[in-house]
């Protein structure tokens, strides 16, 4: 087959993709750009600043107090200290949806408290991950970012200039030209630059959407074959008298105490053998850089044992990749450079269909 049938095949492929799946890839990657700064959003939006006082955090203990005196529906399930100058933001579960009170550390002062299933950030979650259309939206969201993949590869077979005395003509665009040169350019250049980082975007929702693709990889990794033992408290040490609250409190406190720098979570058992659960996260919030923990419920000893949820150190090779693909995906990787650099391409992407659109709406006119 020569080169021009070829390029004129992949042409073909390229255009009834974009056609197919311009309108919905729009969205996704838009919303995509806007969540990448859902830290910086939900601080504003959910008053999660506080003025620094010079006295330790309020006990967990007391955080609860407040809320079931407050919010007595709220089914306290762990709470997460952002540091000094940042709201312990508690999770709460009430039937059908779940809420977050954004606290004062120092005070237990309620600054916000918010219905994680309303409200325009948390809409946009869901339309990023299902077109708000539920399960089949999910599914539609998966088949749409496998596709956005071949449109990444028949765009660089496109771009690929012809003569080498062309070629750096495709590295700029060429603002002094017609509009029509112009908007070619946009799709060209800026396809040709979002497509670097755009395609570990791609993989990683590639790897969350299809299930074969991790089961692959938990063979080739080995997964497959790893045991893990269960964090479980042991319940002949219950004594009657025993205190659950001042076991968290203290937990909380000594941790705090020793790691001012880092976040920590903390997750209340709801079971008889379930273990106190902490997580220690680093400031920017990498998935892949938190350090998990288990108390048990009754003499808040920490549990030893071979964890999926353990710390990173010895996390497995599937486990470590599991949690480098939400860090790419969302941009932690390189903390604020990383984000914005995950947004910036994510509004290039956005920006394909529509210059794709008026590429082909134009040779169409002539």
């Amino acid at each position: 087959m020569s080169t021009f049938r070829l390029k004129k095949n992949v042409h073909k492929i390229h255009l009834v993709l974009g056609l197919a799946i311009g309108v919905p890839f729009f969205i996704i990657s838009f919303s995509g750009a806007i969540l990448a700064w859902k830290p910086e959003f939900s601080t504003v939006m959910y008053k999660q600043k506080v003025i620094v006082q010079d006295a330790p955090f309020v006990p967990v203990s007391k955080l609860k107090a407040t809320l079931a005196e407050e919010f007595p529906e709220g089914d306290f399930r762990s709470v997460l200290f952002q540091g000094k100058d940042r709201t312990a933001n508690v999770l709460l579960y009430v039937p059908g949806t779940y809420y977050y009170a954004f606290m004062n550390p120092y005070t237990a002062e309620i600054q916000h408290l918010q219905n994680m299933k309303r409200g325009y950030l948390n809409t946009l979650v869901p339309l990023h991950r299902n077109l708000l259309l539920g399960k089949i939206g999910e599914h539609i969201v998966h088949w749409i970012t496998l596709l956005s993949l071949f449109m990444i590869i028949t765009g660089l077979v496109l771009w690929w200039p012809k003569r080498k005395s062309k070629r750096k003509y495709s590295f700029k665009v060429q603002w002094k030209a017609r509009p029509v040169k112009v908007n070619y350019d946009l799709h060209n250049v800026f396809g040709f630059y979002g497509c670097w980082i755009g395609v570990f975007t791609i993989l990683t929702g590639i790897f969350w959407g299809f299930e074969p693709f991790r089961d692959s990889l938990k063979v080739l990794t080995e997964e497959n074959r790893i045991v893990y033992d269960s964090p479980i408290s042991d319940v002949s040490e219950h004594i009657e008298n025993q205190n659950l609250e001042n076991i968290i409190d203290s937990l909380v406190y000594s941790h705090l105490r020793a790691l001012p720098d880092l976040l920590l979570r903390i997750s209340y058992p709801h079971s008889e053998e379930e273990t106190i659960n902490m997580a220690i996260i680093d400031p920017w919030q990498r998935v892949w850089r938190t350090d998990y923990y288990h108390f048990d419920q009754y003499s808040g000893q920490k549990v030893k044992g071979h964890f999926k949820n353990g710390l990173s150190k010895d996390a497995s090779s599937f486990t470590l990749l599991n949690r480098l693909v939400y860090d790419i995906h969302l941009g932690n990787l390189f903390g604020f450079i990383g984000r914005l650099m995950a947004s910036l391409n994510a509004l290039i992407l956005a920006s394909l269909p529509i210059t794709g659109f008026f590429i082909w709406s134009s040779k169409r006119q002539s």
